[in-house]
């Protein structure tokens, strides 16, 4: 018996039948993809907010009287939020090991932060190599979460009062080393919302 071939309809049936199950696979292939894409994303944007909320608590919860002196020669508060404005808050905190003592001059076992929120909504964590600083260069920032709005503190005196500066307006007398009994951060994150968290200082 003669073996019969395809026609030529038949091969631009087949053709277009490939095509159509090859196109479907693609666009399930690439909806999946793009799904697996947006929740990394998301899994990494709520870790970055994880680790600023780990940072906060770190070098709240660790604070210590301890006032500093900066690069121009002026006492700074163991707990200051900035006039300026450069800084959003800054504290003298201890727990900063130092196995190697390879930093020259070397330093103790505090470190002087700050936040810092840019002109492109990174929030920033400076941190100072030593507490008393003998330069304007030996700090590094490590950069925390992007797309920031706002970050905000508010400051629970040991009477009760809770205060959006500090130290307080009202505080008459000079202590570079008064201390809050704890300290609420509200962070502004766009795309996820407003987080707050209280942190209870040692003191």
């Amino acid at each position: 018996m003669r073996q019969r071939g395809f026609t030529l309809i038949e091969l631009i049936v087949a053709i277009a039948v490939l095509a159509v199950m090859g196109g479907a696979a693609y666009a399930g292939w690439f909806n999946v993809a793009k799904i697996a894409a947006s929740t990394e994303k998301t899994v990494q944007r709520f870790d970055d907010i994880e680790r600023t909320l780990h940072w906060l608590q770190e070098d709240f919860e660790q604070i210590v009287k301890r006032d500093v002196v900066d690069e121009l020669g002026g006492r700074r508060k163991s707990l200051e939020v900035s006039q300026a404005g450069e800084y959003l808050v800054q504290v003298t905190r201890g727990g900063w090991t130092n196995p190697a003592m390879l930093q020259m001059p070397p330093r103790s076992d505090l470190q002087r932060v700050a936040y810092i929120l840019d002109d492109e909504s990174r929030l920033l964590r400076r941190y100072w190599y030593h507490v008393d600083r003998f330069d304007t260069g030996s700090f590094s920032d490590r950069r925390l979460l992007d797309d920031v709005s706002g970050l905000t503190f508010r400051f629970l005196e040991i009477g009760g009062t809770w205060q959006t500066t500090w130290p307080p307006e009202d505080n008459v007398v000079e202590d570079f080393n008064l201390l809050p009994a704890a300290v609420e951060a509200t962070l502004d994150v766009d795309g996820v919302g407003t987080i707050t968290r209280l942190f209870v200082l040692p003191y």
